[in-house]
């Protein structure tokens, strides 16, 4: 899969008008960047982006995760875009080389830096604004000693550090930040770490697709390394990402929802991210990439995209689109024909995929259920699964994620889904940061987490996003999917098998996410969506240590 021309004439033309949707809300955004930076060059915080930090000082020491931010300000300054009254400012141009010197000064003097707390260390931060800054610093063409060193500090750490647990989005980054910071260096030892990078994401991609995040697939994350390896082929030209970028689009394209919208709950780590820039590389040549993008456009024409528009998080996806709109290809991959009704079981993922026309239903098998079901003239619905309340005040949820959970799909005779998966509800506390808590987070890593950086991250891994705690409460789920028909049919069993508990609430979620991920829990209409409250059955499951409730939409 080559990242081609797009000036190929046998490809289908594609709607030109759509580009521009690209950059809706640009000037909001690149406002919004302008104002969380330190703009006085007399403070030592100049050029800071985490507004905590610097403004408000409820931030003991700034999370490097938002320099990302200088991006999208190098190429407002680079680039003559719709609306862009920012281009060639020369204060636009030095508040971003500030934003790069600040990352610079900030980070530990290994080329290390934190994210949540001191001393962290943390790969993700650490990946997210090397890219990022290595971008702007080319398109900048920035010659700064500075940031050289601290490039050369950066990558140097990178290549013999890694992280507990397995997120490919995070290596893929690297690999592009690595690569990246060779080509302004020209060094050769920097080019093959990138490349040994590669060769880890494209180790940890399934048969079926995906690559791993925390022992499963969420197709959210999957753009974000999909558009660092469609990047890193054209920077590279290496022939081998070619096969792993194919199989990695097609699985995520079954993931695209009528509506335009993308991913979500049913994921392993329950995001709603799309990166269309990759995309847009590869939509000369992909037709599924290009079905991709053309999806998330018709979403942002429709509002019906998923909104990421806190502090943290709009960063991400403001360079990404001014990249994916300078990059827009005007034609598309022609497609194999018109669309088919689509039964798919990634039964090593632990997803299942029915599609017919504008009805779709996507139910993650590994998360016990969690179901969005997608019909003609209704809104998206979302079950996120079961979550209960004991007398005692634990919190318990069904939706933990779990591959080798036991789990049947059938497509039966007529054209009827069934699929049937159980398991214990595992405990889910609402675990929340006390001064106390933070304090003495903060003053052991001063004095000794600093030098078990891993060790620290597994414990506080296990503690808020892979640790589980099964409660003795099972949980059966039955879905079938009505051919022929919008209808969607859900059985559930609730069972007590403890005499000593009992249970004081418990209700269907629509949006809600147990284990942490900073990604998750975003703005979509579907969130709207009420609670589905099991009041009337919480009695006679306390009497009877069993009930079956019945739900068809």
């Amino acid at each position: 899969m080559p990242i081609a021309s797009s000036s190929q004439s046998d490809a289908p033309a594609r709607d030109p008008r759509l580009r521009e949707r690209y950059l809706d809300g640009l000037a909001d955004g690149i406002a919004r960047l302008l104002g969380a930076i330190d703009r006085n060059p007399f403070r030592p915080t100049y050029g800071c982006l985490d507004r905590q930090f610097w403004h408000y000082r409820t931030a003991c020491f700034p999370s490097e995760m938002y320099q990302e931010g200088v991006l999208p300000l190098a190429l407002v300054y680079t680039h003559e875009l719709p609306g862009n009254r920012w281009r060639g400012c020369p204060r636009v141009r030095e508040l971003a080389l500030a934003g790069m010197r600040f990352a610079a000064r900030s980070c530990h003097r290994d080329g290390s830096c934190d994210d949540y707390y001191p001393f962290e260390r943390a790969l993700g931060a650490a990946v997210f604004s090397l890219q990022a800054a290595a971008k702007a610093y080319t398109l900048l063409a920035i010659d700064d000693p500075v940031l050289l060193e601290w490039f050369h500090r950066r990558a140097g750490w990178l290549i013999s550090h890694g992280e507990s647990g397995n997120l490919a989005n995070h290596h893929a980054l690297a690999a592009l930040g690595l690569w990246r910071v060779a080509e302004i260096t020209g060094s050769p030892a920097y080019r093959q770490a990138a490349e040994e990078r590669i060769g880890r994401v494209l180790a940890w991609q399934d048969d079926e697709g995906w690559f791993e995040e925390y022992g499963g697939a969420d197709p959210g994350y999957q753009t974000v390394t999909l558009d660092c390896m469609a990047k890193l082929r054209r920077a590279t030209g290496n022939q081998i990402l070619d096969e792993p970028i194919r199989r990695g689009v097609r699985f995520a394209r079954h993931f695209l929802h009528p509506d335009g919208s993308f991913a979500g709950e049913y994921g392993s780590r329950g995001t709603s991210h799309f990166y269309p820039h990759g995309m847009e590389l590869l939509a000369a040549v992909s037709a599924e990439a290009a079905d991709l993008a053309d999806g998330f456009l018709n979403a942002l024409a429709r509002a019906t995209h998923a909104y990421f528009s806190d502090d943290r998080l709009f960063a991400h996806r403001l360079g990404n689109r001014i990249e994916a709109y300078l990059d827009w290809s005007p034609v598309r991959a022609r497609p194999p024909g018109a669309e088919q009704p689509i039964f798919v079981h990634f039964a090593n993922a632990g997803l299942v995929v029915s599609r017919h026309g504008d009805r779709q239903t996507v139910v993650s098998t590994a998360r016990n259920g969690i179901f969005k079901h997608f019909a003609p003239r209704m809104p998206c619905l979302t079950d996120a699964g079961l979550v209960v309340e004991t007398d005692d005040g634990a919190v318990a949820v069904s939706q933990s994620h779990d591959r080798r959970r036991a789990a049947q799909v059938a497509l039966e005779d007529g054209g009827q889904v069934r699929i049937t998966v159980s398991g214990m509800l595992d405990a889910a506390p609402a675990e929340t940061a006390t001064p106390l808590k933070q304090s003495l987070l903060h003053v052991g890593m001063w004095l000794v987490g600093r030098w078990f950086r891993t060790t620290v991250r597994q414990l506080l891994q296990q503690r808020v996003i892979t640790g589980r705690r099964p409660l003795p409460i099972r949980f059966a789920r039955t879905i079938e999917i009505l051919e022929g028909s919008p209808s969607l049919r859900v059985t559930d069993t609730i069972e007590l098998a403890s005499p000593a508990i009992t249970i004081r609430r418990m209700a269907f979620g629509t949006d809600h996410q147990a284990a942490y991920v900073a990604a998750c829990g975003v703005y979509h209409d579907s969130v709207l969506q009420p609670w589905t409250e099991l009041a009337d059955q919480v009695e006679a499951l306390n009497r009877d240590r069993r009930v079956v409730v019945v739900r068809e939409f």
